[in-house]
């Protein structure tokens, strides 16, 4: 990330996801959520994400809520024995269904339940993109 303090402007790269579901390849979620209060503790007017349009201290609070929800979300359905597949299917995304690519959450998912200790089995890129495509074909999005 760079912040420009003379400006009042952040630059946040792939930290931050505007409007739409971030991908997360990878963890720990908890990272990303430490960097979302770096930029709220800045206080800046602009924020320049590394996707979606540029947005303001509630665009980071809105992917901070979602990041928050998304890992309290998976850990219960974690506890109860779910697959990460079931749990991304199971968790209500009503407060982010006006994003776009919410295929990823099954992505994100995964990273959450890795981080909790499941096997999750061999999740490279390539097998990522096809549960991603397989899950927003069965949820009929477009």
């Amino acid at each position: 990330m760079v912040f420009l303090p003379e400006d009042r402007t952040v630059f946040t790269g792939d930290i931050l996801f505007s409007s739409g579901h971030p991908v997360i390849w990878a963890g720990p979620v908890q990272n990303w959520i430490d960097a979302c209060d770096r930029i709220l503790a800045w206080a800046p007017e602009t924020v320049v994400p590394g996707h979606g349009p540029i947005t303001d201290l509630a665009g980071v609070e809105a992917l901070k809520g979602y990041l928050i929800y998304l890992r309290d979300e998976a850990a219960r359905r974690f506890a109860a024995g779910l697959s990460f597949e079931e749990a991304a299917r199971d968790i209500a995304l009503d407060a982010y269904g006006h994003w776009g690519e919410a295929e990823r959450v099954i992505t994100n998912v995964a990273a959450l339940y890795r981080e909790l200790g499941a096997d999750v089995g061999p999740l490279d890129v390539v097998s990522q993109l096809g549960l991603m495509a397989r899950f927003r074909r069965d949820l009929g999005l477009r």
